[in-house]
């Protein structure tokens, strides 16, 4: 492990590698999440899920389940649709269509795994027995599987009533494109695809619902990372007002961006228990979860770029055909991903011209929604891959390549050609810390050795500009409530939760040194939209910007309340007053002072002490609005060993260099950042939804859908840069993202680095076994049988040189 970290005041709490908080009582069993709570006479559910990708329902008999002992309700689209209407995630994109989706099935089923009935009984068990007791048939319809065709289709429709698998079309960039092909001494063309999968969190998702009937209130216990936005989402599907729905969320098991969605299976849950009276409880199984979350990453990418002979970027062109699934969901959509891809290409470098066409195709998978990173792993592979073969073209050494055309210090704050604003970066130094961090090695004996680059920009903290704009209850503003009780101890309320984050930790860090004082004399509360203030969640690497920003708005406006009471009580002007570990002094005269504990005693029980017009509460909601957006920006190399007789890549090194602003805590911000390169390297090596031609998902457990484990793991080296970001209130950027982002480029980079030396290289992700085979033998000249596994790739229009 390194530590790289930037030198920090040590008198000041952020920058601190503080331990979190949050650790003792998850280490020690004693975490509470969604699966451990059960109300009394709590129901509890299970669903039936189409067996398959398409097809119209003709027959659901749920009589023999209903009649078995122990089964309280089996309810269809017909019994909940009376309770909740439909929904559909379309923001502001123009021309993005998706069909409507419901709490269970009605009249057709589009996925395998989507809900179509809901069992409630006394356990579980009793519940799943009950299943098998439920006779559906279906008339199967062809499935619409193949993004590429999908796009194009002029029948075979996954919503019939669209007439249309083409879900949004778009395109993105600026500058003449077609001069710059024209002027290219050379033209580098590839294809990529990045497969399905999803975010395998180690919890899994789950409902608690409790309805009301008197009141027409419902509880709801979730593993969600945004509270508030599901309590008006539900409030308004199922006819509720928003005061009396209640979200519960107290730890969070992982979510990555799937947890940030509404899901039909939930909702069923909250709707078994409004026509019941009674709580239920509904906890996903993995087979479910491979089956029916959010999944991600399904891209296919053709590009184009043109460079003048001494490795000058002079235009970029691409084609994404991007997989949404089934249906858009709320509120993200199915396009975010694909856009992202399509603008977030050209990366931390000058690109003069680029023209970015996206298209995002309706099939008949389980929906696409955002999964860390969002479109960045993707748009980072296809750019740095590109770059490396025109290094190969050129001749020239692939990280002189990238330091001709990366973005210089004083061409900051930067406009990108698809309009992102890099206020500030390091990617020139970021790139040169890099490179003096990875070391000469030789490779074991029959193995190739292979070494590879990547460098990035991503987008953290999008403001309202990037949802809410475009009609999501979406936002960049969060609040957060600090309190000083009696005692002079202090009380944080969160209006976001965590995911593992640490954001108790972080929170406190800020609190402790705007409010003056100490961080174990903070306590944080979040995870219940009755009590903690408006938040819009946990996603895009905002906590960092956002929240901090409120928490630190709300201990400045308490910090100014106490110097005031105790500028009172001592008979001293407040402005010569200063607070600092937990006492009010007068400035330059440190003898004189007052505990935090007397003033708030003061405001509490004293206030006859105290004069009229003097604002003596020392709660304060602050509210924070981040800027539209902000940039980090980081370099990634791997190191990895290639066994030439099986095609087995090994990962040996790991090196990382990351500049995401101020650090709150070093140590969780290396945590996010290990974190994140390990799932990028899942996706690189390991993890992938698999679809047969008829839709039907052929991963259904972790034996099928690999995970990177311990042994597969070098130690990842980071190092930190500490770029303040000029627009945000502590000058904090997001980190969270950062890791998945740049990983699964360094690391194919680096395969085909070590492929090159037998002229061999791959193109798809996950890079199997197999696939590297295939690619040496290819290059060697031996014949392959056609590989049904190669995805079909958008074509891509040459501009030839010279036209």
């Amino acid at each position: 492990m390194s530590d790289n970290t930037t030198a920090v005041d040590t008198s000041t709490w952020v920058g601190r590698r503080v331990r979190r908080v949050e650790d003792p009582k998850i280490l020690l069993g004693r975490g509470k999440y969604a699966d451990d709570v059960t109300p009394a006479r709590c129901l509890h559910a299970a669903f039936v899920r189409a067996p398959l990708a398409h097809g119209t329902i003709t027959r659901l008999d749920a009589d023999a389940a209903r009649a078995l002992d122990g089964v309280h309700a089996v309810f269809t689209a017909d019994d909940v649709n009376k309770v909740c209407r439909s929904w559909k995630g379309l923001l502001d994109w123009p021309g993005l269509v998706s069909g409507d989706q419901r709490p269970l099935a009605t009249g057709k089923v589009h996925y395998v795994g989507e809900p179509v009935a809901i069992v409630v009984a006394e356990s579980r068990a009793v519940a799943e027995d009950a299943l098998e007791l439920i006779e559906a048939e279906y008339d199967e319809l062809p499935a619409v599987v193949d993004s590429v065709a999908a796009v194009t289709a002029t029948s075979g429709f996954v919503h019939e009533e669209l007439s249309t698998n083409l879900a949004f079309e778009g395109n993105f960039g600026g500058g003449d494109v077609a001069a710059a092909f024209a002027a290219a001494d050379e033209i580098v063309e590839v294809g990529i695809s990045t497969a399905r999968h999803t975010a395998t969190a180690i919890e899994p998702r789950g409902a608690v619902a409790e309805f009301d009937p008197t009141a027409r209130s419902l509880t709801v216990r979730l593993s969600t990372q945004a509270p508030h936005m599901l309590q008006s989402t539900f409030a308004e599907l199922l006819g509720l007002r928003e005061s009396n729905v209640r979200i519960l969320t107290d730890e969070v098991g992982g979510a990555f961006g799937m947890k940030a969605h509404v899901y039909p299976d939930e909702l069923a849950t909250c709707v078994a228990s409004i026509l019941l009276g009674r709580p239920v409880k509904w906890i996903q199984d993995r087979v479910e979860a491979l089956q029916s979350d959010t999944q991600s990453r399904d891209e296919r990418v053709s590009v184009a770029l043109a460079l003048s002979k001494d490795g000058t970027i002079l235009g970029l062109r691409s084609e994404v055909v991007s997989d949404g699934g089934a249906f858009s969901v709320y509120p993200r959509s199915m396009v975010t991903e694909g856009v992202q891809v399509a603008t977030i290409m050209p990366g931390p470098y000058r690109v003069p011209a680029y023209a970015g066409h996206l298209r995002v195709a309706i099939t008949n998978k389980a929906p696409l929604a955002v999964y860390r990173g969002v479109g960045h792993p993707v748009a980072i592979l296809v750019m740095e891959a590109v770059l490396d073969e025109a290094a190969r073209r050129l001749a020239i050494d692939p990280a002189d390549l990238r330091q001709r055309n990366l973005i210089a210090p004083d061409e900051l704050p930067y406009t990108s050609i698809t309009g992102h604003v890099y206020d500030s970066g390091s990617h020139q130094e970021a790139f040169a810390r890099l490179l003096e961090r990875v070391p000469a090695r030789e490779p074991a004996p029959g193995r190739l050795l292979g070494i590879g680059l990547s460098c990035f920009v991503e987008v953290t903290a999008p403001g309202v500009a990037f949802y809410g704009a475009r009609g999501a209850p979406i936002t960049a503003h969060d609040q957060v409530e600090v309190r000083v009780e009696a005692d002079g101890s202090v009380t944080v309320l969160l209006g976001t939760p965590g995911q593992g984050q640490g954001l108790h930790t972080t929170a406190a860090q800020v609190v402790a040194d705007h409010l003056g004082v100490s961080f174990d004399r903070i306590t944080v509360i979040s995870g219940d939209t009755k009590t903690v203030p408006h938040g819009t969640g946990v996603w895009a690497s905002r906590s960092a910007v956002v929240s901090s920003g409120a928490a630190a708005s709300a201990a400045r406006e308490v910090r100014d309340r106490v110097l005031a009471i105790a500028g009172h009580l001592l008979e001293i002007d407040p402005s010569d007053l200063e607070l600092t570990d937990g006492s009010v002094r007068v400035s330059g005269v440190p003898t004189v002072r007052m505990g935090i504990q007397e003033v708030a005693e003061a405001a509490h029980w004293r206030t006859h002490k105290l004069p009229e017009e003097l604002r003596i509460g020392l709660s304060v909601v602050g509210e924070y609005v981040g800027p539209n957006v902000t940039f980090n920006n980081g370099a990634h190399a791997a190191v990895v060993e290639v066994e030439e007789d099986t095609g087995i890549v090994h990962l040996v090194d790991y090196y990382c260099v990351e500049d995401c602003g101020v650090l709150i805590n070093p140590t969780i911000v290396d945590g996010q950042v290990r974190g994140g390169v390990v799932q990028g390297v899942g996706g690189a090596l390991y993890e992938r939804l698999y679809y047969d031609e008829n839709g039907q998902l052929l991963t259904s457990t972790l034996l099928d859908y690999l995970l990177p484990t311990g042994p597969e793991l070098p130690d990842i080296d980071v190092t930190h840069i500490q770029t303040p970001s000029p627009n945000t209130k502590l000058g904090t950027k997001g980190a969270g993202e950062a890791g998945a982002a740049g990983a699964p480029a360094a690391v194919h980079n680096a395969v085909n680095n070590a492929l090159a030396q037998r002229n061999a290289r791959v193109w798809h992700q996950p890079i199997t076994p197999e696939r590297v085979l295939r690619a040496l033998d290819e290059a060697a000249g031996a014949k392959w049988p056609d590989d049904p596994d190669t995805p079909s790739l958008p074509p891509l229009p040459t501009l030839q040189k010279g036209q």
